[in-house]
């Protein structure tokens, strides 16, 4: 016969060897379970960047079915009304919404203008005058102006007050100037002298078209604060202020020729003789659509670059992701 001490023994080994199964089962559950719902999770989460990518696409398209027929001549002044409204037009979709603003894209300073050997004092020249036209003062507008066509330029012979190799090697971490073309305008901030207040102040005026030439700004399409890009055109004393009348006295439907524009008071006054004529146009032949799009709580946002010049349509030329 067992002593009962010993079946007692028995019975509450068994007890905490069920107790102890039991609690690593459940354990093991849980883990389980957790690992079940991470995997869900993440797997909604790729599901949702997808969608994001699909939809970031169909924005795409639907911004340049939307250009297609408005870049025609007769079309110009509802494109430009589009533009100057600064007003973001919203698509509901379900579980978020797309919404897509409209720019001129030839708005703005070409930087990779200063590129060109043959020009390079000019158009050096003429970039500082925008920065002081900008509220730059002359010694910073002077070292920004070449730092920047430093950068941009194929030599490696630093201008006064600008920076090459040299400089750059002697930081931490060592890096080289690009010496070619810029290709996007977020290259700016790995200039030398551009921090990030000169970058934000420059940013709305500036642009790196793969391109070296100057572009033409729009009457009909500028902004009252970018004033200072028509100005620049106009190359006299008291430009700015002769920009800013442009702007306000711009009739509601855009002026209909550019001779309107230099027979206006303030430009008269300049006496420009038709200088800067042929770099402003009544045409918008570049369009920047930002488009944002927000899904199960996630934001996507991009620019980008159409070229619209009225013959083979919206052709899509570039694409950058935004903040």
């Amino acid at each position: 016969m067992i002593p009962r001490h010993k079946k007692s023994n028995e019975r509450g080994a068994v007890l905490l060897t069920t107790l102890l199964l039991m609690t690593v089962m459940a354990a093991i559950t849980v883990a389980i379970v957790d690992d079940i719902r991470l995997s869900i999770k993440r797997t909604m989460s790729i599901q949702a960047a997808e969608q994001l990518d699909w939809y970031m696409r169909g924005g795409e398209e639907f911004a340049g079915n939307w250009l297609q027929p408005n870049l025609s001549a007769e079309r110009q002044p509802i494109l430009s009304s589009y533009v100057k409204s600064g007003q973001a037009v919203v698509l509901p979709i379900e579980g978020g919404e797309i919404s897509f603003s409209v720019r001129d894209g030839r708005n703005c300073y070409n930087l990779n203008q200063l590129s060109e050997p043959k020009t390079a004092r000019i158009t050096r020249a003429k970039f500082i005058k925008l920065l002081q036209l900008l509220e730059f003062d002359d010694f910073e507008a002077e070292t920004i102006a070449a730092s920047v066509q430093d950068w941009i330029d194929r030599d490696t012979a630093p201008t006064r007050g600008g920076a090459e190799d040299l400089t750059y090697t002697n930081l931490n971490p060592p890096y080289h100037p690009a010496n070619t073309l810029m290709t996007d305008i977020t290259e700016l901030r790995a200039v030398q002298g551009i921090t990030e207040d000169v970058y934000q102040r420059l940013t709305p005026f500036v642009c790196a078209r793969q391109n070296e030439k100057a572009g033409k700004v729009n009457l009909n399409t500028l902004l009252p604060e970018q004033a200072p890009l028509l100005a620049l055109e106009f190359g006299a004393d008291d430009s700015l202020r002769a920009a800013q009348a442009v702007i306000a006295q711009r009739p509601v439907t855009g002026y209909e020729d550019i001779d309107t524009v230099w027979a206006l008071e303030p430009v008269a006054d300049l006496d420009l003789k038709g200088a800067g004529k042929d770099m402003v146009s009544l045409i918008t032949d570049q369009v920047v659509v930002d488009i944002r799009v927000s899904f199960d709580g996630q934001v996507r946002a991009q620019s980008v670059l159409f070229s619209a010049d009225g013959t083979v349509g919206a052709e899509l030329i570039s694409r950058r992701a935004l903040p």
